[in-house]
């Protein structure tokens, strides 16, 4: 049966298995009662056999609505108290006082409040909540025990009333059907596009019509258009349709409610974002060093430099969300991963006094897991063998897919509303979001200052503010820290050597009396004297960027690493970054004091070599140095050049008497006819029993 309409005297059901759909009334609504038909809604779903039209449980109506259900069930069970003693009620005896009153109290028992009429007491009405009449009253009656005493049975059916039929036909319902598939699409039309389709679709249906002597379909409004789309297409499919999967992956997908992790540093999530703030370069003790050409040039570049925005290299861990290290950058390489896992690996203790942090940061932990993106930055060779060295499985995620890592995804926007938002230079979460704030003018944040706000914030603020993600319950990240660390603990950071390895910087020098020099680091060790003269050549040191304090050196052939101490005790506070820095400071010269450096240095010389040149004798010219060198040369003996030897010709070694070959034997035969000297100018021909090889002439002479 399909139900076309319902009514209080019954359901107008159709008959799907008939030849002519012939229409029919359960006027008394027994079949339905009793099961004995099956109930279809015209979208196909079934339909409960007792619902009738009204909800069935208590907490699907209003609050307003409720109380009227409440007062409603205790009029009927006063009146089915007194009917129970006195007989059947009638609208008449319903209208009675005697009666009204009786139903009055006994309902106000079980209602908890006055019902009855309102009283005037010092000039003010006192609310009561009113008796209908006897007719509204036995209504409420006859539906209570039909329904077998079911309060909810006794709601208002006001949404039920007026036409429910629908004014749109079929046919031009799936011709609106066709034309929101003009909207469904990736280049995100307006209703207006898919309206004038359906108008098309209309008009060309209407001249089929008209062909048949048929009634024109009237075209719907673009109203009638979006709500027929809106309810038959899903929100998600909407999303789906206009911007892409992906995009409603990340937007609008159900997410997960795993609880991933139990201990630090089991399992962390990197990424990098590009922040919504333009910073200044106008750095304190470089500006001023600049003559008026070099300023006038520089402001000349600065918007474009500062279009080029930073970016935040996040780490985060899953199980406690405390942030592990963070990271500023201009162009996210490998560089800048490097230095998160080295922050991640290490105590924040240097941040913290640098920056005046109020409370602790994360410990030093080890990386069990990563998770990271299709990044420049994060998959790469030099990222990939370092997570490798120090013992971590890296996981790559799907590109575009904020679901595989919610978590850090979830705190960059949670870092843009809360801080970024309140700093100069922001420039919005979209295009054109702020079009009366000027980003660039007000962008005067060096990048410095923005590396200590965001200290502060992710040491002070974010881990004690109650996280009410999965498996947080409103506790602070630093509560569930501290918590992990007393029940679960956490992975070990790796070793100093480990971390100096495949995690810091690496130099290659020769060793020597004083030790052994890095980026312009010295260093020493008592082992280096004794290896020094075994292992010889370039060795391996291996620097911490954020301690200098020690470094590890690996030799060619050694087996055991070596640590060498720092020996300029000036650079140990110091990272590698501050170091360089002081360094090439101080090589590198002013260009105002360039020249006249250079012209006292010449000056000074010039006075040096004039005094010296007093005191000491000519010099040689160069036609004494000649001379002495033919007198030095003379009587040098010089041996006289030989002949070419004799040698056979290409193709006569299988002649009867080759030229130059030897017969295989004892030797060769002596000549039976001393062989004519030979002129010191004339070379003698070879024959072929000519003696060749022979032990060259050195009786009494130097060889």
């Amino acid at each position: 049966m399909l139900v076309a309409a319902r009514s209080e005297q019954g359901h107008a059901l159709i008959n799907l298995t008939g030849s002519g759909w012939a229409p029919f009334h359960d006027s008394d609504g027994r079949p339905v009662k009793q099961g004995a038909s099956m109930l279809a809604a015209a979208t196909g779903n079934a339909v409960d056999q007792k619902a009738h039209g009204y909800f069935r449980y208590r907490w699907q109506l209003s609050e307003e609505e409720r109380e009227n259900v409440k007062f409603r069930a205790a009029l009927c069970h006063a009146m089915s108290e007194i009917e129970g003693r006195e007989g059947r009620l009638t609208e008449g005896r319903l209208n009675t006082p005697q009666v009204r009153r009786e139903i009055e109290e006994t309902a106000g028992t079980i209602f908890g409040q006055k019902i009855g009429r309102a009283e005037m007491r010092g000039g003010r009405a006192k609310l009561a909540w009113p008796l209908p009449k006897g007719r509204t009253l036995l209504k409420y009656l006859r539906i209570f025990k039909d329904e077998g005493a079911h309060s909810v049975s006794l709601q208002d059916r006001h949404r039920l009333k007026g036409n429910r039929s629908g004014r749109v036909t079929h046919d031009v319902r799936l011709l609106m059907t066709e034309a929101s598939k003009v909207w469904l699409t990736e280049r995100k039309p307006s209703m207006a596009v898919a309206h004038a389709e359906l108008r098309d679709l209309i008009e060309s249906k209407n001249r089929l019509r008209r062909s048949r002597g048929l009634k024109d379909l009237q075209v719907p409004s673009l109203a009638t258009l979006r709500a027929h789309i809106m309810k038959n297409v899903p929100s998600i499919a909407r999303h789906i349709a206009r911007n892409g999967e992906k995009d409603a992956h990340n937007k609008r997908g159900p997410g997960s409610t795993d609880v991933r992790a139990q201990m630090l540093g089991e399992l962390v999530e990197i990424d990098e974002c590009k922040l919504s703030i333009i910073v200044g370069i106008k750095e304190a003790g470089q500006w001023e060093e600049l003559d008026e050409v070099q300023r006038a040039r520089l402001v000349e570049l600065e918007d474009g430099i500062r279009k080029q925005r930073i970016y935040l290299v996040l780490m985060l861990d899953v199980a406690t969300r405390m942030p592990l290290a963070w990271v500023l950058t201009d162009q996210p390489r490998a560089d800048a991963t490097m230095a998160a896992f080295g922050m991640a690996t290490r105590s924040k203790e240097r941040e913290q006094q640098k920056y005046g942090c109020l409370r602790e940061a994360a410990p030093a932990v080890g990386l069990a897991m990563v998770r990271n993106d299709n990044g420049p930055g994060l998959r790469n060779s030099v990222t990939k063998t370092a997570m490798a060295g120090i013992g971590t499985t890296s996981v790559d995620m799907r590109t575009h897919r904020s679901a595989d890592k919610p978590f850090v995804e979830r705190m960059f926007g949670t870092l843009e509303t809360e801080l970024i938002s309140r700093l100069t230079g922001y420039t919005g979460n979209a295009p054109g979001a702020l079009p009366a704030y000027d980003a660039v003018a007000n962008g005067k944040l060096p990048v410095g200052v923005l590396y200590e706000i965001i200290t502060r914030y992710l040491t002070d603020i974010y881990p004690h503010e109650p996280h009410f993600g999965f498996g947080m319950f409103g506790r602070t990240p630093y509560e569930v820290m501290q918590q992990t660390l007393r029940e679960q603990g956490m992975i070990p950071p790796p070793s100093p050597h480990d971390r100096r390895v495949h995690l810091g910087k690496m130099a290659r020098a020769t060793p020597n009396d004083e030790g052994i020099r890095a980026f312009g680091l010295p260093y020493q060790s008592t082992e280096f004297q004794k290896l020094r003269d075994l292992y010889r050549g370039k060795w391996a040191v291996y620097l911490d960027p954020d301690d200098l304090r020690a470094a590890t050196v690996l030799i060619e052939g050694y087996k055991e690493p070596i640590e060498a101490q720092l020996t300029a005790t000036f650079f140990a506070d110091l990272d590698f970054y501050e170091a360089k820095a002081i360094i090439e400071e101080c090589r590198r010269q002013n260009p105002r004091n360039a020249n006249p450096s250079e012209h006292h240095l010449m000056e000074a010389w010039r006075a040096i070599k004039a005094t010296n040149r007093a005191f000491e004798g000519q010099f040689g010219s160069w036609e004494d140095i000649a001379r002495k060198f033919e007198r030095m040369t003379q009587g040098i003996h010089l041996p006289q050049s030989t002949g070419p030897l004799a040698v056979a010709m290409p193709g006569s070694l299988a002649d009867d008497d080759p030229a130059g070959a030897f017969t295989i034997g004892e030797g060769a035969p002596e000549p039976l006819e001393a062989a004519p000297a030979a002129s010191p100018n004339e070379t003698s021909p070879t024959t072929p029993t000519a003696r060749r090889l022979g032990r060259p002439e050195t009786k009494g002479k130097m060889t």
